[in-house]
C-alpha cells in the first residue's frame, strides 16, 4: 500500500512574501510602462527611466506602509500586555504562570519528539549495518592498473 504524503498549506510568510514580490514587480512594470507611453506620445526618451524610479519608489512605499508596521495580531498582544500590567497584580501572576506551563508543556513536546526521533534514527542506522555482509579483503584485481604497465607515449 502506497502512502502519500501529507499536504501542507503554505505558510503566512510566504503568502506576505509573495505580495510583497508582486507590489515591487507591478509598481515597476505599471510606472515604467506610463513613462514609456508618454515617451512614445511626446517623442522624447527621459519618460522610461523616470516612470521605472518612480514606480519603484511608490512600490517601496506601498510595501512598508501594508507590512512594515506589526500585524493586527500583534498590536492585539501588545496592548493586551499593558492592559494585564495594569490590571491587579495577582491576576497577573495566575496569567503568567499559565503561560509559563504552556510552555513548558510545548517544549517537554518538542523534546519527546527529538528523542523519538533519534531513537528511529538509531534503530534504522543500526538495522542498515546489520544488513551490509562482511566485505572480503582487499584482493589485487580491483581498481586500475598500476601506473608502471600504462603506455605514457599514447597520451602524447
Amino acid at each position: 500500500m502506497k502512502i502519500l504524503p501529507k499536504v501542507r498549506p503554505a505558510s503566512k510568510g510566504a503568502d506576505e512574501g509573495w505580495a510583497v514580490l508582486s507590489t515591487l514587480i507591478s509598481g515597476f512594470v505599471i510606472f515604467g510602462g506610463i513613462g514609456w507611453v508618454l515617451d512614445q506620445w511626446w517623442g522624447t526618451r527621459f519618460m522610461t527611466p523616470v516612470g521605472l524610479v518612480v514606480g519603484m519608489g511608490l512600490s517601496i512605499y506601498a510595501v512598508v506602509m501594508q507590512f512594515g508596521g506589526p500585524s493586527a495580531s500583534e498590536a492585539n498582544a501588545h496592548e493586551q500586555s499593558k492592559t494585564e500590567q495594569t490590571s491587579n497584580a495577582g491576576q497577573t501572576a495566575s496569567r503568567s504562570h499559565t503561560v509559563t506551563a504552556a510552555q513548558a508543556l510545548s517544549a517537554a513536546k518538542a523534546a519527546n519528539r527529538t528523542k523519538a526521533y533519534h531513537r528511529a534514527r538509531a534503530a534504522h542506522v543500526r538495522s542498515a549495518v546489520e544488513a551490509i555482509p562482511a566485505r572480503p579483503a582487499y584482493s589485487p584485481n580491483e581498481g586500475p592498473p598500476p601506473a608502471s604497465t600504462r603506455r605514457e607515449t599514447e597520451c602524447l
